[in-house]
């Protein structure tokens, strides 16, 4: 089974910026505690504070697929 990594960029609008923040700020515990999930790293860009790009790293495919699931 081959790693796999998620790259995903969010570009929220102007007055949801910190709606959107909260949001993905809970998916961290959640996504990090299941089987398979090696990390999940979220970031905001400094200069542009409504696009935000988060990394996830798992052991395979499936079980990516049970997560999206």
């Amino acid at each position: 089974m081959a790693q796999l990594t998620i790259l995903a960029n969010i570009i929220a609008k102007a007055d949801k910026v910190e709606l959107v923040k909260a949001e993905l700020l809970k998916l961290i515990d959640i996504t990090r505690a299941e089987e398979g999930c090696i990390d999940y790293v979220l970031h905001q860009d400094n200069e542009n504070p409504a696009h935000f790009t988060f990394y996830e790293n798992w052991a395979s495919r499936e079980l990516w697929q049970v997560h999206m699931g």
